[in-house]
């Protein structure tokens, strides 16, 4: 199940698809309802998320050569879609990028109901 928002990330704004982690056939949950709901009342997470990509990053940034950009965080970073997993403990929303320099696994920026944020690949929420 899928849905779109328009979202500012890191000074810039998206439209995003919003994807929820359901079983086929199987209908969003409220508690995914309301972990999106809590997201988006919280924007300000998303601006405090920069520092922590950004660190997650750092090495393989500065020993790119090639990027010229290297200040410009969406010169390794691409935001695709909001990821809404299926979870009542522990409601959490991943912010999923293409990344310049993991292409297959992509990165996220992981969005925990109790505010902790969490950045690696995107295997740390799938």
């Amino acid at each position: 199940m899928s849905k779109q928002i328009e979202l500012e990330i890191w000074g810039r704004e998206f439209s995003l698809h919003v994807d929820y982690d359901c079983y086929e056939g199987e209908e969003i949950t409220e508690a995914q309802i309301q972990a999106l709901k809590q997201f988006r009342t919280h924007t300000e997470r998303i601006e405090q998320s920069k520092s922590a990509v950004e660190n997650y990053c750092k090495e393989q940034v500065m020993s790119d050569d090639e990027n010229n950009k290297k200040d410009n965080i969406f010169s390794y970073i691409k935001p695709e879609c909001l990821f809404v997993k299926r979870d009542k403990e522990n409601p959490r929303i991943a912010l999923m990028c293409k990344y310049r320099y993991d292409l297959e696994h992509g990165l996220a920026v992981v969005f925990s109901s109790d505010g902790e944020v969490a950045v690696g690949l995107q295997d740390i929420i799938l």
